[in-house]
């Protein structure tokens, strides 16, 4: 008669962690975590007034003179349409924007510049 054993792979401990970290954060920690954040602003507030001084809130507050990153854009700007242009979607002169493409109208040439279509890196 053979006999065969487990091992165990994970205690009671591991499986209350576990349904623990599956349920999230919970109220109660999100409330303390506040709480403990509420009182760090007050004590630094106070201690920042006691030196005659006011505490740093935003970025220019703490690091003057910092020059941001521009916001990177992933799209090209369109071009604009000016009185004497033709249509950059149709290629068309007369192009009326309410009708435009009108139905079975193949493509214009500026169209494949606007989709990118052509274009080499």
């Amino acid at each position: 008669m053979s006999v065969t054993t487990f091992s165990p792979q994970a205690g009671p401990i591991e499986d209350i962690e576990r349904e623990d970290d599956r349920k999230g954060y919970e109220p109660e920690e999100v409330a303390q975590h506040h709480q403990v954040v509420a009182r760090l602003v007050v004590d630094g507030d106070a201690r920042a007034k006691a030196a005659g001084r006011r505490a740093r809130r935003t970025l220019a507050d703490m690091m003057p003179g910092y020059k941001r990153q521009p916001v990177l854009r992933l799209t090209r700007p369109l071009p604009v349409r000016g009185a004497g242009d033709s249509c950059p979607v149709c290629g068309r002169w007369d192009c009326d924007p309410a009708t435009c493409p009108p139905p079975g109208a193949a493509p214009g040439p500026a169209s494949r510049a606007l989709t990118g279509a052509g274009v080499t890196a």
